[in-house]
C-alpha cells in the first residue's frame, strides 16, 4: 500500500530529524474515504505498519463529534485525532497533517505571537508568517478548533506554545517540508 509506506517513511523521518521522541507527535494522510493516522501510544521510529491505523474517515469524524464520546482503554485513536480531523475539515485540498514537537519551534513559540518570513525559503514554503496559538490542552477540541481557524485563514503551519507545531499539505511530503522549513526558520530566528 503506497500511502502506508509513505506514512511509515515520514514517521521515521520525524524521529531521525529530531522533531519527536518516543511516542510523541502524530501524522496522518487521507486515503480516499479513509484516514491513516498514528495509533495511540505508538512510536513512529519503529517503522512498523502496526503503528498506524486506517479507519473510515466519516466514522472517526462522527465518533469525535459525539458529546458522549470518551476515550476508552484500548482506544486506537491518537490523542490528537481531533486536531487532524479539524484540519481536514477546512478543505478537501488538505491531504496530510503533521504534528510534531520540534525543540526550536517550541522555544521560539514562547517569544513571538507569529513568526515573520525571515528568509526566501520561509516565504516560498510557509507564506508571510506562521501564527502562534497560546497553550491549550493537548488533544482537546479547543486546540483543534483554534488550529482549524488559523488554517482557514490561510496558515500552512501553526506553532503551538509549549507544545509543538502542526502543518498541512496536499500530501505528506508537502506537510513535512513545511514543518522542516518552520524548524529551520526558528533556528535562524533564535540565533539572530
Amino acid at each position: 500500500m503506497e500511502k502506508m509506506d509513505r506514512i511509515i517513511k515520514y514517521g521515521k523521518l520525524a524521529h531521525s530529524d529530531g522533531l519527536v521522541i518516543g511516542a510523541g507527535g502524530n501524522i496522518s494522510e487521507r486515503d480516499d474515504d479513509f484516514i491513516i493516522i498514528k495509533r495511540k501510544g505508538a512510536d513512529m521510529s519503529t517503522g512498523e505498519e502496526s503503528s498506524y491505523v486506517r479507519l473510515l474517515f466519516e466514522e472517526v469524524e462522527k465518533r469525535l463529534k459525539d458529546p458522549a464520546y470518551e476515550k476508552e482503554e484500548g482506544d486506537v485513536l491518537s490523542s490528537e485525532t481531533p486536531l487532524h480531523i479539524a484540519c481536514y475539515g477546512v478543505s478537501h485540498d488538505i491531504g496530510a497533517v503533521v504534528h510534531v514537537h520540534p525543540p526550536y519551534t517550541i522555544a521560539a513559540s514562547g517569544k513571538v505571537d507569529h513568526l515573520e518570513d525571515i528568509s526566501y525559503e520561509f516565504e516560498c514554503i510557509l507564506g508571510k508568517n506562521v501564527p502562534v496559538i497560546d497553550y491549550l490542552q493537548p488533544g482537546s477540541h479547543d486546540l483543534a478548533s483554534a488550529v482549524a481557524e488559523k488554517v482557514k485563514k490561510g496558515a500552512k503551519a501553526v506553532m503551538l506554545r509549549k507544545h509543538g507545531a502542526i502543518s498541512v499539505g496536499k500530501d505528506l511530503e508537502e506537510a513535512y517540508i513545511r514543518i522542516l522549513a518552520l524548524e529551520r526558520a526558528c533556528i535562524t530566528y533564535l540565533n539572530s
